[in-house]
């Protein structure tokens, strides 16, 4: 008997049904598809690393190293289990062609390096080593798509030439947001190529001196321990837990993204499931009362009531699986493509399953309680009487409310993108807000291209401003009294700020700003002093500032000067031109005294590019998902409107109204909720999506996070979208006012 009176509820509401599954369905999806792609992200890293074998803690040092004390202090660390040193030859990227294409404007050090011996292995499409022979070269897998890559293509150095034999997977490199990309050449080439440019002065060969340690070793033990014994380290350290955060960040962007928008449209199938119910248990008034009139108790209604909503849960959660498995290929392609499959794919599907019944069981958990609630009274008595005003407003509430929740979740992912394709979104990175920025690394004469740079720059009649900054590294003393290496960037960090948090820039001689990763491992705040070695002899400087810096693993620090005799391992100089400039003409001729030069809007399309294609994708994703939801609640609560308002409408009909002036009147009506939650969206999405996302940022070392937002965007384009299917759904869900008849009122209100 239940079968048959569920059937034939179906029949005759179709509408209500298929929307029910449709919340129930969208819900499941979005939830599935979140935990699907964040699984295939850690999975396939993971698996990646694994097979890669990648280093627990990495020194990179650029410069002579005595390589006879690496290898005692290895040899009698017990905490180290395996250690090797990797050559990086960083190239002259103006000297570099891929597939016919320059790389002089890319903003990547590249260089050539040989597979390695015992880990940190360098892996082809299949994650299997591969066997390079001479005259071959791997290239990382990122540039396949960017430059249109493919097997048999030519890689020129300078005159030498390599044909590409495949591509490669890198475990530490991956990310575009990483600095260096590794190409892997046979031994020969490496050691031919590096004789060749060496004679040019156009290469730079640096060390990567890495370490595998003992389960249980400390990281931060092992840092301590190199430092203390002033062991190479003129660059950065790196660390596994950095590389796979790296690795994460660049396309876990969308995966938070689609987080977000799996939360809001909870929230609103929640609210409209309610609604729907209301409306529903308004429709079977009559049939309700029959069935307590023949002894059926209020708990067997209630369990007819829950079986209806446990078949359309048990729909939706098998059509939302369905839909997340089929958007997890496009989505994931890229994921893919990068870090390979992931191993764990039996683990991804139970815990989509488990996201789906979690979404489910909150749907069913609000379906009963709506049911407990309204079971002493009618749906109508509970909407109309006495208060039909405040209740009808109510309802053009809920489709304001909704209306925002969407427009929120469809502004943030475009605000996002919006931010971080802007060259002012450098500022977080740590990178000053210049026009162009030059890279001075690959030379042996780092410290004499930079000053003839300098030189050249001071008397450019087409160079506004500009300033050079050098990096180096100096040891520090931890409040707890271990040693670490601080890469300090030394300039005039006024003239091009980055974006801080607190404080400002060094002023003076003594003063060390600080990038907010290492003033909350430091456990430094504003005005504390932290000794730096300089030649030789302890300094006190004090901490004026904490800026947000998401390179180098967000680990780095400024100051005016320190350790004037310490090897640079870059320099880096920052130029704002003249609005008369030519500027590409300028970058060539700046190109040809040994810098990489790159605008500051290429800088960040190269950096973020990965990033910015995920987030385009995820905001398109978004958008269509908001315009979806909006038009099925706008004509699902235009339609429970035209249900309460039975009584008026036909009163109104056999008034003379006719039914194209109160269509006209309540369309009026439905579109001024649509157009205020518009508003309210914009104003959420500014507000709380930029808290939502500066929150995320933060914890990868970007602080004091602002949206950048394209106004044409937030005020033309989104509105537009939303507002483009919600009219016709507000015309569709006035349609059942042709079927309200004149005499319908004479029967009074029922």
């Amino acid at each position: 008997m239940i079968r048959n009176m569920i059937e034939n509820d179906i029949k005759q509401n179709k509408l209500l049904s298929a929307a029910t599954v449709f919340f129930m369905a969208i819900s499941a999806m979005l939830l599935a598809l979140t935990v699907l792609l964040a699984c295939g992200l850690t999975g396939a890293i993971d698996s990646l690393m694994d097979k890669a074998v990648v280093p627990d803690y990495m020194q990179m040092h650029a410069g002579e190293a005595d390589l006879s004390e690496i290898a005692r202090f290895a040899e009698t660390n017990e905490e180290i289990s395996a250690w090797q040193i990797s050559r990086f030859l960083n190239l002259d990227n103006s000297r570099l062609v891929l597939g016919g294409i320059c790389l002089a404007d890319s903003t990547q050090d590249n260089g050539l390096c040989v597979q390695g011996e015992r880990f940190d292995y360098l892996l082809d499409l299949e994650n299997q080593k591969p066997q390079v022979l001479p005259g071959e070269v791997y290239v990382p897998v990122c540039y396949r798509t960017k430059y249109g890559l493919e097997v048999g293509d030519v890689m020129e150095i300078g005159v030498e030439q390599l044909r590409i034999a495949g591509f490669l997977r890198d475990g530490q490199m991956n990310s575009m947001m990483a600095s260096s990309k590794r190409f892997l050449v046979n031994a020969a080439d490496y050691d031919a190529i590096r004789a060749s440019e060496a004679a040019n002065h156009k290469v730079q060969e640096e060390y990567l001196i890495e370490f595998l340690l003992q389960d249980g070793a400390d990281t931060n033990t092992l840092a301590a321990a190199y430092v203390s014994e002033r062991l190479p380290a003129n660059g950065p350290a790196i660390t596994r837990p950095l590389i796979r955060t790296m690795n994460a960040l660049s396309d876990g962007t969308m995966i938070f993204v689609l987080l977000l928008v799996s939360i809001v449209i909870v929230l609103v199938a929640l609210l409209s499931i309610r609604f729907m119910l209301l409306l529903q248990m308004e429709r079977d008034r009559k049939e309700v009362g029959m069935l307590k009139a023949l002894g059926v108790s209020k708990k067997e209604i209630r369990r007819l009531y829950a079986a209806k909503y446990l078949l359309f849960s048990g729909c939706g959660a098998f059509l939302g699986l369905l839909g997340a498995g089929l958007l997890k290929a496009p989505l994931a392609r890229q994921l893919q493509e990068l870090y390979g499959t992931d191993s764990g794919g039996f683990r991804s599907a139970v815990l989509a399953l488990l996201a789906a019944a979690a979404v489910e069981g909150i749907l069913l958990s609000s379906v009963l309680r709506s049911l407990k609630k309204t079971e002493k009274q009618s749906a109508l008595e509970a909407l109309f009487a006495p208060q039909k005003q405040k209740a009808e407003r109510g309802q053009y509430f809920v489709i304001a409310l909704v209306t925002a929740a969407c427009t929120l979740l469809a502004l943030v992912p475009q605000n996002l993108y919006d931010t971080m394709s802007d060259p002012q979104f450098v500022t977080y990175m740590g990178i000053g807000n210049g026009e162009i920025r030059m890279d001075v690394r690959q030379t042996q004469q780092m410290d004499a291209v930079t000053e003839r740079i300098a030189s050249a720059l001071e008397k450019d009649a087409q160079v506004e401003r500009y300033v050079v900054l050098r990096t180096v590294t100096c040891p520090t003393v931890r409040p707890d009294g271990s040693s670490v290496n601080l890469s300090v960037e030394l300039g005039d960090h006024g003239m091009f700020p980055v974006r801080y948090s607190q404080g400002g820039p060094p002023r003076a001689k003594t003063e060390l700003a600080l990038s907010a990763m290492n003033a909350q491992e430091l456990g430094l705040s504003i005005g504390a002093t932290l000794p730096l070695i300089v030649e030789g002899e302890r300094v006190d400087y004090t901490i004026c500032g904490i800026y947000s810096d998401i390179t180098n693993g967000g680990k780095t620090a400024k100051a005016l000067a320190a350790d004037s005799s310490a090897p640079a391992a870059w320099s880096l100089l920052y130029v704002s031109l003249k609005e008369s400039a030519e500027k590409e003409t300028w970058m060539e001729q700046y190109r040809q005294m040994g810098a990489d030069v790159t605008d500051m809007e290429e800088y960040v399309a190269d950096t973020f590019g990965q990033t910015l294609q995920q987030l385009r994708l995820a905001s398109a994703a978004a958008l269509a998902v908001a315009s979806l939801v909006i038009a099925v609640v706008v004509m699902l609560f235009m339609r429970l409107i035209v249900e309460k308002n039975r009584y008026s409408i036909s009163l109104c009909k056999a008034l003379g109204f006719v039914g194209a002036d109160l269509k006209r009147d309540y369309f009026t009506k439905g579109v001024r909720p649509v157009m205020a939650g518009i508003c309210a969206g914009i104003v959420l999405g500014s507000l709380l999506g930029e808290s939502l996302c500066g929150t995320a940022l933060k914890s990868f070392g970007a602080e004091s996070f602002r949206f950048v937002i394209a106004w044409e965007q937030v005020l033309v384009k989104i509105p537009a979208v939303l507002l483009g299917p919600a009219m016709p759904a507000i015309l569709a869900g006035l349609a059942g006012i042709r079927s309200v008849k004149a005499y319908e009122c004479c029967r009074g209100r029922e």
